[in-house]
């Protein structure tokens, strides 16, 4: 038996895992491949021969990471020629070695004009040979689903990569009026929108400033008062929600101070940030790449364009089949809305405008200027619960006074390539 196990290779055991890797039902781990050589034919092998296995039969598959990176301006240009529309880019250095790479498919360039001019961004380590990180930029459609725009590979996350990553970005999508940015607090990305976006707004998440104030064994009761803070429409309210703060905790009001308000506030904000104050988004793009991150480079490219495709026919499918004038979820948002408004006392002005009580609180809403007192109806630009009593009072559309992002015809540019 020994003499067997010694004749037991790596390479001998690859052949009998190959089909094991092909098969999605199958998690290949070394554990299972000890198991698998030990119930099949009674083998026992360690750790690092099942870990050696399973690198030979995987490069047989997949390919080398070497192989990878020796093939990816290939792939880059049959991507191109099949995609019309499709925008890449390769970075090398004096040695001609791999430093960046950057892709944006032509039909996430063409949707983009149709989604909120709202751009989170973030990167994921990759796990292959030689590491990395993917970069990933991402918005919103007009369903509110995560709306893939561009990716890059780089070495780390560094001043160089982000702004030569940016200006790939600006080359493949340009800009747009009202652009505005979300990403965490690396310095790094900071650097390269100043740099490549200087007329862009840098909002940053309020998830990662309040893991922060987690970090810094702030009270929850001060936390709640954070959240409040960044989440509320009107500056007066927030001002209040500050000097709370400050009441109770004069020492993270002075940190959250560190970083201006117009850059986590919702009320603050020069731009408008509508229902996206986390980065949540790319990250639940992250973790959607959790398994494959592993995989040598053009793979992991292969995954990402297959789901890609999947989403754009799918969500293409759903916005045809839809009978609303806005999308399947704004239309739910409304009719949420609608519950609230019949509570609320609504007094005509005008023909435009109206004023609308709710809990002994006037608001002025204004529909030819799309505007109500509690600020919602302008930063989201759908409208709020008294812009919808006053609709409903007039016996309007609602859809009327949903700007283009919400739209069903909105939605079905977006994946019309």
């Amino acid at each position: 038996m020994k003499a067997d196990q010694r004749h037991a290779t790596s390479k001998l055991i690859s052949g009998y895992i190959i089909d094991n890797l092909r098969d999605p039902r199958f998690e290949v781990t070394p554990a299972f491949v000890m198991a698998e050589m030990q119930k099949l034919h009674g083998l026992d092998i360690g750790y690092h021969k099942a870990w050696r296995a399973i690198q030979r039969a995987s490069a047989l598959i997949r390919g080398t990471p070497e192989e990878n990176y020796e093939l990816l301006s290939s792939y880059l240009y049959m991507m191109k020629s099949k995609n019309l529309g499709t925008y890449t880019n390769i970075k090398i250095d004096d040695n001609n070695r791999f430093l960046y790479m950057f892709y944006a498919y032509g039909s996430s360039i063409a949707g983009w004009n149709h989604c909120r001019p709202v751009i989170a961004v973030d990167a994921t380590f990759l796990k292959s040979k030689y590491r990395g990180v993917l970069m990933i930029s991402v918005s919103k459609d007009a369903n509110n689903q995560i709306f893939p725009l561009a990716f890059g590979i780089a070495e780390s996350e560094n001043n160089n990569s982000y702004e030569w990553y940016f200006s790939e970005l600006r080359n493949a999508i340009g800009s747009r009026d009202n652009l505005i940015f979300l990403s965490d607090r690396h310095q790094s990305i900071a650097h390269g929108i100043a740099k490549v976006y200087p007329e862009s707004h840098h909002g940053i998440c309020i998830y990662h400033l309040e893991q922060n104030l987690k970090r810094r064994k702030v009270k929850s009761e001060v936390i709640k008062l954070f959240q409040s803070a960044a989440r509320v429409y009107r500056r007066k309210e927030f001002d209040l929600y500050m000097s709370d703060i400050a009441k109770v905790d004069k020492k993270t009001f002075d940190y959250l101070m560190e970083e201006p308000p117009e850059r986590w506030a919702r009320s603050c904000s020069p731009r408008r940030r509508y229902d996206m104050l986390t980065t949540n988004i790319v990250e639940s793009m992250n973790s959607m790449l959790l398994e494959v991150r592993e995989l040598p480079i053009l793979r992991m490219m292969d995954f990402i364009q297959v789901k890609l495709q999947r989403w754009f026919y799918e969500r293409r499918n759903e916005a045809e089949g839809t009978f609303y004038d806005v999308s399947c979820l704004v239309e739910e948002e409304l009719k949420k809305k609608i519950d609230l408004a019949f509570t609320l006392n609504v007094f005509s002005v005008d023909s435009w405008r109206s004023r609308v009580e709710e809990e002994e609180i006037t608001f002025l809403v204004d529909l030819n200027k799309r505007t109500c007192d509690c600020f919602q109806f302008q930063f989201d630009e759908l409208p709020c619960i008294h812009a919808i009593a006053a609709i409903e009072k007039r016996n309007i559309k609602k859809s009327n006074f949903c700007l283009d992002w919400y739209l069903k015809e909105s939605w079905l540019k977006t994946y019309k390539r």
